[in-house]
């Protein structure tokens, strides 16, 4: 009888600490994605203040998001070699250090090491690939799928309570004390560390994956035998498109509505009103995912991106109520629909000691992907004056995105 009532409150404490795992990695995230977002907001501030080629400015985002991606096998690295808790100190320090120093900067070039740089490897340290890593040793099948749906969807919260407030801030005391605000609200997150169990946490409850004859149990992963896969080029690819071809856009989505005649904070709301619908969508599609299956939830969120896409596009031909929301809803329920998709079908094929870096490395797709977009998006519209081949641009890349789901064999077989 003792056995049985410490087995249960073992129980209970193992269910208390996934659960505030799962808040932590939420907080976290919608932290250091909403704190990179909010770069659409001081991209004409900033523009305006060092009088420099959009395409000069939105580069600085493009090199923050493509240390983002650079940076997450060395975060996942980090990960399995020092454990979760470190690693998220040294991310919250470098956040923190890197958004104060930017708001002293006085030429563009030394926002490129604030905040291209510091933020940018904050965000890896922070980001999908830890957080991927330690859920995946305290849930499995389905389960995993949703904690990881939970955990992306900090993505819509981040840009719904970040971009707006930067923006606010930008008009009422300018960009700098903005930068100054995001420093204190990092700040203020670290003391959340304090509520979990670290070793408890590192330790994990989850086994790897019964054997299958898909998986055996002899497979031990390592980062080279996991890039000899198609698997693996697979997912790194859907990241790599599918960030392209959202990202070419969405870094502009408040410039573009405020060039249409709307108010800066108007179109603040706006983009933070994708990431209202954000978490819904994100959670959504992994609930569909387990219900019709990873194609078909796969297909339908790319056709809302697709869609939603041409909504934005179609608003400088006819600018109404339809097009616009048209625009919120099928783009703020697929933004970062597929990224628990892809962290869960590669948590079931790498699963290991080592699929912190294994994933990390995956995630390097994404961190190229938003680079690339974001540096050729603004590019085209310097070169053209306008905003047609960017969106032309952006609509291939969401179908290459869209394509390994089908065309990829060893992806084809991994369902939820």
């Amino acid at each position: 009888m003792p056995e049985d009532g410490s087995s249960q409150a073992r129980h209970r404490d193992v269910a208390r600490t996934a659960l505030i795992l799962v808040g932590i990695c939420f907080l976290l995230n919608a932290l250091s994605r909403g704190a990179g977002e909010t770069f659409t907001t001081f991209l004409l501030a900033l523009t305006d203040e060092f009088q420099a080629d959009r395409a000069k400015v939105a580069a600085i985002y493009s090199l923050q998001m493509l240390l983002a991606g650079c940076s997450a096998p060395l975060a996942g690295y980090c990960f399995d070699r020092f454990g979760p808790l470190k690693l998220y100190i040294g991310g919250l320090i470098l956040l923190a250090a890197g958004l104060l120093a930017a708001s002293q900067a006085s030429q563009l070039w030394q926002l490129y090491l604030f905040i291209g740089i510091s933020v940018g490897s904050a965000a890896s340290s922070l980001g999908n690939a830890p957080h991927s890593a330690l859920l995946a040793r305290w849930f499995e099948g389905a389960s995993l799928s949703r904690a990881m749906s939970v955990v992306y969807a900090a993505l819509g919260l981040g840009s719904l309570m970040l971009v707006p407030l930067a923006q606010f801030l930008i008009e009422t005391w300018g960009w700098r004390t903005a930068y100054v605000v995001l420093a204190c609200i990092a700040i203020l997150v670290a003391p959340a560390l304090l509520l979990v169990q670290w070793p408890l946490a590192q330790a994990g409850r989850v086994a790897l994956p019964a054997p299958t004859e898909e998986r055996p149990v002899a497979t031990e992963w390592t980062l080279w035998s996991a890039m000899r896969t198609t698997a693996f080029w697979g997912l790194a690819s859907v990241f790599f498109f599918t960030s392209a071809g959202m990202f070419s856009v969405m870094v502009q989505a408040v410039a573009y509505l405020v060039e249409l005649g709307y108010a800066p904070l108007q179109a603040a709301s706006i983009y933070g009103l994708v990431g209202v619908l954000t978490p819904i969508g994100i959670i959504g599609f992994a609930w569909a995912d387990g219900r019709i299956g990873r194609h078909a939830s796969a297909a339908i969120s790319y056709a809302f991106s697709l869609a939603g896409l041409a909504s934005l596009w179609a608003l400088k031909a006819h600018q109404n109520l339809f097009f616009l929301s048209a625009f919120v809803l099928l783009v703020g329920l697929s933004f970062g629909a597929r990224g628990p998709m892809v962290g869960a079908t590669a948590a079931r094929i790498f699963q290991g000691r080592r699929f912190g870096m294994i994933f990390g490395t995956i995630m390097v797709g994404s961190g190229f992907g938003v680079s690339t977009g974001t540096l050729l998006g603004a590019w085209l519209h310097d070169i053209t004056g306008g905003y047609t081949a960017v969106f032309l641009f952006s609509g291939f890349c969401v179908v290459m995105g869209a394509l390994p789901f089908w065309t990829y064999r060893s992806l084809r077989r991994y369902g939820p």
